[in-house]
């Protein structure tokens, strides 16, 4: 494994990568109430890449104590990370809220971005999905710690007994949302359907991936989307919930490697 610069911009976002050089870099964005730690399997098998990992706004070391967030806010922040690494054109793997972003950035930067990966996204849930998410973000805004249940709704009971390493580092990395910071995003992840997109603009080769148990992002959300976008494939990690680029990571950083930096894609 390479090691990764880690750095802020001067707009206080935090990101660690390898060298910038002639390949077009790829650039990662986690979820909500996660930071870039959560992929700690892509650093160490693709860090021969051009691979940039940061923290989205409210999250992890980047800037925090904003009350509101809108996904305006996180594509500036992702251009002006661009900005600062000097480069125009990138590849895009956004996980949950992050495959969100990246999709939003993608409406506004389309020219910006060369390939798009879109890791446990949500798309057009039901008044039943988004009444369950709601309660969830109720629950974390005025409830007791949803660290417990949120870890047992990403990752089967099996692989938890086999890699307790696995459920301490997330019981200890999502514990810290005890702040409260992450909410913004939350709420914005919660009420993210009334945002809608343009797909047309969508025209960058597009892999979209979820987990073949997931409860929040569906099989069937997927399916959906990748008719929305013209360019796309779907493949479905198979026995894999939303912890899938963790639990099944051999598997996803294969089709990353693939879909990403094989000359013939």
């Amino acid at each position: 494994m390479i090691s990764l610069k880690k750095e802020f911009d001067k707009n206080e976002t935090y990101f660690e990568y390898t060298s910038i050089d002639n390949r077009i870099p790829t650039i990662f964005i986690h979820g909500v109430g996660l930071d870039n730690t959560m992929w700690y399997p892509q650093k160490k098998k693709l860090s021969s890449n051009s691979i940039i990992f940061y923290d989205i706004l409210n999250h992890g070391k980047s800037k925090k104590k904003i009350k509101e967030l809108n996904f305006s806010m996180f594509n500036n922040q992702l251009k002006n990370l661009m900005n600062h690494l000097k480069i125009d054109r990138v590849n895009l793997v956004g996980f949950s809220i992050g495959a969100l972003i990246a999709q939003h950035f993608v409406s506004s930067n389309y020219q910006n971005v060369n390939k798009l990966v879109l890791i446990g996204s949500v798309f057009k849930r039901s008044k039943e999905q988004i009444s369950i998410v709601n309660n969830r973000f109720k629950e974390a805004t005025d409830g007791p710690s949803i660290t417990i249940n949120s870890i047992k709704r990403w990752f089967t009971d099996f692989y938890l007994r086999k890699n307790p390493e696995v459920y301490n580092f997330f019981y200890l990395l999502l514990e810290r949302k005890k702040n409260k910071e992450f909410l913004p995003a939350y709420k914005l992840f919660v009420e993210s359907d009334q945002y809608k997109l343009d797909f047309s603009k969508f025209t960058m080769p597009t892999l979209i991936m979820t987990g073949e148990n997931e409860v929040g992002s569906t099989v069937k959300m997927n399916k959906n989307l990748r008719k929305e976008i013209k360019k796309s494939i779907l493949y479905i990690i198979k026995d894999a919930k939303h912890g899938a680029t963790i639990e099944k990571a051999e598997d996803v950083n294969h089709q990353l490697k693939d879909f990403l930096f094989n000359k013939n894609n």
